[in-house]
């Protein structure tokens, strides 16, 4: 299935920052930690069933590369291939929009998933960085619903 597609069926799209892939390798016992994991792994195992589909993007690609732990790093990128089904590229338009976010105060790489988001259509970026949903709950910022996967 290819991102048109999914368009076409209207189906929601989601979009996972690379936060959600961490969370699920995340070693921390805390009630929001083990909550939020839990739900991302729900998200993933429901998605055709509940009638989403899962993209991703250049800025993830770019976050995971960059783990230092090694087993983290290879486990997030091999569930990253198996469900998204289209990653936006990176291309001249979306670094444009994405330095415009970064001027309106979203961090550099916030801004490259928003708008990598922003190119796909997504219905709902999922994040766990609380400052990320903060930022983008301002008016005018997108129309891409930013939220942690538990208001999901």
């Amino acid at each position: 299935m290819n991102l048109h597609f999914a368009h076409q069926l209207r189906w929601i799209i989601v979009y996972l920052d690379n936060c959600c892939y961490s969370r699920l390798t995340d070693a921390d016992a805390l009630p929001d930690t083990i909550a939020e994991a839990a739900k991302i792994r729900a998200i993933i195992n429901n998605r055709f069933i509940d009638g989403y589909v899962l993209i991703g993007g250049f800025a993830v690609s770019i976050e995971m590369g960059k783990n230092p732990n090694d087993i983290k790093r290879m486990t997030s990128k091999r569930l990253y291939d198996e469900i998204i089904i289209d990653e936006v590229n990176e291309n001249e338009q979306i670094i444009a929009r994405a330095r415009k976010l970064e001027a309106s105060g979203l961090r550099k790489m916030d801004a490259a998933h928003l708008a990598a988001a922003e190119a796909a259509n997504a219905d709902y970026l999922l994040t766990v960085d609380k400052d990320f949903i903060k930022m983008c709950a301002k008016p005018n910022i997108t129309t891409v619903k930013v939220i942690n996967p538990l208001d999901f």
